[in-house]
């Protein structure tokens, strides 16, 4: 199976940070691998200046490359609502050295001196003026309500502050009980009609049993602000939203579910107007597995930025249960899907809570998040690493079968296929668990809207499960072939879908009787077909388009995508082409293993 990544640290503070190894973690992490270490520095300790607690990290990076990192002071322990002060430091060489604390903003309006609670820092930089614009709530401190969101900014890159300004009558409602901004930082759009607009995160409850999940936006730098896009429900509890810009313009939003289920409490949505209304209300993000608690959520990657792929990146406890494990995990489709926790990079084995991120000036990642050995709260760490501590798109992790192509697409083995006697030469088996073969990243594997044929020999017939022969690209709706058997419905069934159009073909049989057949899928301009033991099986008519028009994709022998329908028997001789075969070339294949047919962009002999 994967074999998610752990990052060991190396304190620069003072006092050593100390992480867990593997074996102290679950059995599940016991067979996890430990790479190169990360950085990780202690700017805030519970205890420090007076103060019991510091909780509720927000990070930016300002348009000069300062890094400024904010937090709440709490001066007795961890309760949300007391004397808090919203406090920063900052550095000026991408984390590696920081200021000492200063305070942002405490107290009341009249006497920052008096007891009250200034919190849920939302730091947004307008790249455009160099302002950073700082959103924050704050309540009498002896009673959570009521919350009132301010505004203040700076103009000299988080040195000093203007007075923080009220802004309830702009974004808030005297009838509404419970009212948060981020807390993470906010987001400058810089595609599309509404480039240069500000917007944040916020949460409220309306004093009638119902949660929202809302953005707030400004037009002019921060100055005046507005409601934008709301979801109000009963059924959930959309909070703690953290945003990020897409590709195409959309603004997509990561919430805590306050009201989710064990490892199901993230929720997610999309505007497509700049902020001001959701395309369809909070849905919850199968597969990426929290406790309930705040994550975070930051652009790393843009195809429209000159990069090669997508990526997003969030940052969250790993554990479904208890906040422990922070973990790196990755979007490149633009938050359609996530990383699993097995595919994800953890940070630390310690107890962890909320975070924040930031791109650093050297293209490095900064991680700024609570954790401690004892309680979450315990400390605000930063960490710094690069994309390739975390893995790229087709990162090798295990040991890899070599293509014969002249493609260099060496593929790699996941889980342990074991090696077996082939219809040539050798063959592996699949166990049916989590045996399969994952394809590099590679454009010469992108066949997109041409002809292609696919093949592989098999031999199976223990399992009458699902099981995936080839599958390329994506899932469920979107672009995608696959070739997979089908036993308890009596068939092998091959599969595209282009732009949302989509055939299937398949044989009258399933030939699971344990022993040698080729299988192989074929488009031919409008022709998809299934091709067995050299004759054709089936064909149907096919859609036009790309099969392989996302970036960066996914490919696997073995498995679905998404790590599911296993194949149970043997593989030899996976190849792809990018043209149609003749039906004389695939006999020549068949009969006698020939690797003198032209355009094979896959040749996996398996041995």
């Amino acid at each position: 199976m994967p074999r998610l990544k752990i990052l060991a640290a190396l304190a620069l503070t003072a006092a050593t940070l100390t992480l867990p190894t593997p074996t102290q973690a679950t059995s599940r992490a016991t067979t996890q691998a430990t790479v190169q270490a990360v950085t990780q520095t202690v700017l805030f300790n519970k205890g420090d200046a007076g103060f019991g607690c510091y909780r509720i990290p927000a990070i930016v990076r300002t348009k000069s490359g300062a890094l400024l990192a904010f937090a709440e002071a709490r001066r007795a322990w961890c309760a949300d609502s007391q004397e808090i002060d919203l406090v920063l430091r900052r550095s000026d060489d991408d984390g590696r050295t920081w200021s000492a604390t200063q305070t942002v903003l405490s107290g009341t309006d009249t006497d920052p001196d008096a007891v009250a609670t200034r919190g849920n820092p939302t730091p947004i930089v307008d790249y455009e003026t160099g302002r950073i614009v700082l959103l924050s709530t704050m309540d009498p401190g002896t009673t959570s309500r009521p919350r009132t969101p301010y505004v203040q900014v700076s103009d000299d890159d988080g040195r000093t502050w203007s007075k923080a300004k009220n802004i309830g009558s702009q974004i808030d409602d005297p009838v509404w009980g419970w009212y948060a901004t981020g807390p993470v930082h906010g987001i400058q759009l810089t595609r599309g009609a509404h480039a240069g607009r500000l917007v944040a995160g916020t949460n409220y409850d309306n004093g009638a049993q119902k949660n929202a999940g809302q953005f707030v936006y400004s037009d002019d730098h921060g100055v005046t602000w507005h409601k934008g896009a709301t979801d109000l429900r009963a059924d959930a509890t959309p909070q703690e939203i953290s945003v990020v810009e897409k590709v195409d313009g959309g603004v997509y939003a990561g919430a805590r579910n306050n009201a989710g289920t064990s490892g199901a409490s993230r929720m997610g949505a999309v505007s497509n107007d700049g902020g001001e209304t959701f395309a369809a209300p909070f849905a919850t993000i199968d597969g990426l597995t929290t406790p309930v608690v705040q994550g975070s959520l930051q652009r790393l990657r843009a195809v429209d930025q000159g990069d090669k792929y997508n990526r997003i990146l969030f940052a969250a406890p790993a554990d479904p249960d208890r906040r422990r494990y922070m973990t790196i995990r990755s979007s490149f489709d633009e938050g359609r899907t996530w990383q699993s926790v097995d595919e994800g990079t953890r940070i630390t084995s310690d107890w962890s809570g909320y975070s924040d991120l930031a791109i650093l000036d050297t293209g490095e990642i900064g991680l700024l998040y609570e954790g401690g050995t004892v309680d979450a709260r315990d400390q605000i760490r930063f960490a710094r690493f690069a994309e390739s501590d975390i893995g790229f798109p087709d990162a090798p992790r295990t040991a890899t079968t070599p293509d014969v192509s002249g493609q260099g697409n060496h593929s790699y083995l996941r889980g342990a296929p074991t090696a077996v006697a082939g219809k040539f030469g050798q063959a592996r088996d699949f166990d049916g668990v989590d045996d399969a073969l994952q394809l590099p990243y590679a454009e010469s594997l992108a066949v997109g809207a041409g002809d292609f044929t696919a093949m592989a020999w098999i031999k199976y017939g223990a399992s009458t499960a699902n099981q995936a022969i080839f599958w390329g690209y994506g899932i469920n709706e979107f672009s995608q072939f696959w070739l997979r058997a089908e036993p308890a419905d009596g068939r092998i069934r091959g599969l595209i879908t282009t732009g949302g159009n989509t055939a299937s073909v398949q044989t009258a049989q399933a030939y699971n009787d344990t022993t040698w057949h080729h299988v192989a899928l074929q488009r031919k301009a409008g022709t998809l077909s299934i091709w067995v033991d050299g004759a054709q099986s089936a064909s149907v008519a096919a859609p036009s388009g790309s099969v392989s028009p996302g970036r960066p994709f996914k490919m696997y022998v073995g498995q679905r995508l998404d790590g599911v329908h296993h194949f149970d028997g043997s593989m030899d001789e996976v190849r792809l082409y990018k043209r149609a075969l003749s039906a004389d070339e695939l006999n020549s294949i068949r009969t006698t293993n020939s690797t003198s047919v032209p355009n094979a962009v896959l040749d996996l002999p398996l041995g």
